[in-house]
C-alpha cells in the first residue's frame, strides 16, 4: 500500500526487477572473470523510479571496457530501463562499441544519453548499426563527441540514420561536423521520415554544408526543429532553412487535422453501421415476437375450442 501511495504522490520507489538486474550484472561479471565496479553496484543499489519510467544513470562514472561488455550483455535483454544515461563516462572506443552492440537488441530503452565521451571512428560506425537494428529508441544525445572527425565512419553513421524508423530527437552539438559531414547528413534526411528534432549547433558546417541541408529539406517532410547556431552560416541561409521548417510544421499540422477528421468520420461510420445493425436486429426481433404471439393466439383458440367441446 505504501508503494502505491509513493507512485500516486510522485515519490520515487525502488522499481520491481531492479534487484534481478543487479544480480545478473554480478553473475555475468563472475562468468567473465571481471571484478564488478563498486561505483556501478552502488548506483544500481540507489536507483529509484516513478510509474512508467526507470532510469539507469551512470553519468560521471568512468566505465572500463570490461564493465561495458557486461553492461551491454545485461541491457541486451533487459526490459526494466526506459532511459540510460552514460554521459561523461570516459568510454573507450571498445567500451562504447560493446555497450552499443548490447543496446541493438534492447526493446525498452527510449532515451540514450552519451554526451561527452569523445566518441569518434568505431563509435560512429556502431551507432550506425544501432540505428538499423534498434526499433525502440526515440531520443539520442551525442553532444560533445567527435563523430564528424572521420569521414568514412560518419558516413556509416548517416547511412544508418537514413534507414532508422523510430528516432524522433537527435542531439549532435559539438561533434566536429564539417560541410562534408553535413552533405552526408543531408542524404540521411532525404531518406529518414521519423526524425522531428535535430540539434547541430557548434559544429563546422559553414555555407556549403547549409546548402546541402537546405536541399535535403526540399524532400524531408517530418523535420520541424533544426538548431544551426555556431556554424558560420550566413543569415540568409539560416532564414531559408527556417522557412522550410515552417512549411514542414504547417504540413504536419494539416496532416494531423486530416487524420483527426478521418478518424472522426470512421468513428461516425462505425456508429452508423452499429445503429443500422441494431435497427435490423430490432426489426427481426419484432417480427419474431409477432410470429410467436400469433402462434400463441392460435394455440389459445385451439384450447378454448377444445374446452367448449
Amino acid at each position: 500500500m505504501r508503494k502505491l501511495d509513493g507512485h500516486r504522490f510522485g515519490r520515487k520507489v525502488k522499481p520491481p526487477g531492479m534487484e534481478e538486474f543487479r544480480q545478473m550484472y554480478l553473475r555475468l561479471c563472475k562468468d567473465a572473470g571481471v571484478e564488478p565496479q563498486e561505483s556501478v553496484l552502488t548506483q544500481l543499489q540507489e536507483i529509484r523510479g516513478v510509474a512508467g519510467s526507470t532510469r539507469l544513470d551512470l553519468a560521471g562514472h568512468s566505465l572500463s571496457a570490461d564493465t561495458c561488455a557486461v553492461l551491454g550483455r545485461v541491457l541486451q535483454k533487459d526490459t526494466l530501463f526506459t532511459e540510460v544515461v552514460l554521459s561523461d563516462c570516459m568510454l573507450s572506443e571498445e567500451g562504447a562499441k560493446l555497450l552499443l552492440n548490447g543496446l541493438c537488441s534492447n526493446t525498452t530503452v527510449k532515451v540514450l544519453d552519451l554526451k561527452g565521451n569523445n566518441m569518434r571512428g568505431s563509435g560512429a560506425e556502431t551507432l550506425g548499426k544501432l540505428f538499423v537494428r534498434n526499433k525502440t529508441l526515440r531520443r539520442l544525445i551525442l553532444e560533445w563527441n567527435a563523430l564528424g572527425m572521420w569521414d568514412e565512419a560518419f558516413s556509416i553513421f548517416c547511412e544508418g540514420l537514413g534507414s532508422n524508423s523510430s528516432l524522433t530527437q537527435l542531439d549532435l552539438r559539438n561533434n566536429q561536423i564539417n560541410h562534408q559531414g553535413a552533405a552526408e547528413l543531408s542524404l540521411a534526411l532525404k531518406r529518414n521520415n521519423t526524425l522531428q528534432e535535430l540539434d547541430l549547433r557548434w559544429n563546422n558546417i559553414g555555407l556549403l554544408g547549409s546548402r546541402s541541408i537546405l536541399e535535403a529539406l526540399q524532400q524531408n517532410r517530418t523535420l520541424v526543429q533544426l538548431e544551426m547556431a555556431g556554424n558560420n552560416i550566413p543569415s540568409d541561409s539560416l532564414k531559408a532553412i527556417e522557412q522550410s521548417l515552417e512549411h514542414n510544421s504547417d504540413r504536419q499540422s494539416t496532416l494531423r487535422e486530416s487524420r483527426s477528421r478521418t478518424q472522426f468520420l470512421t468513428l461516425m461510420e462505425t456508429i452508423e453501421k452499429q445503429r443500422d445493425e441494431m435497427g435490423r436486429t430490432s426489426r427481426t426481433s419484432s417480427i419474431r415476437v409477432g410470429q410467436l404471439q400469433e402462434a400463441l393466439n392460435e394455440r389459445k383458440s385451439a384450447v378454448n375450442s377444445l374446452t367448449a367441446k
